[in-house]
């Protein structure tokens, strides 16, 4: 081969490298960009199921109230049957 020959080719080389490099870094921008809105969106997922949990257990806390208050209106009536005289019989004077 000669000087021009190989000078013709190195410069092919070159060209065919840099249009490569060029669309290795188009891809890599594309995916690093698509790994940022995967991040976002998992970390608004993260917030999501958070919230969720502090919902529910504000919701627990409710419910325990509740059946707290249920269980202590539900005691004095109880109280109330025993505690309340017991019909006498019309009989037994």
């Amino acid at each position: 081969m000669s000087q021009k020959n190989l000078l013709r080719e190195l410069k092919n080389t070159i060209k065919e490298l840099t249009d490569d490099k060029d669309d290795l870094l188009a891809q890599l921008k594309s995916k690093e960009s698509r790994i940022k809105q995967v991040l976002i969106q998992l970390e608004q997922s993260v917030d999501d199921v958070n919230h969720c949990g502090k919902k529910i257990r504000e919701q627990s806390e409710v419910i325990k109230e509740l059946k707290h208050k249920i269980e202590h209106e539900a005691t004095p009536t109880d109280d109330k049957k025993e505690n309340a005289p017991e019909p006498q019989d019309s009989e037994q004077e």
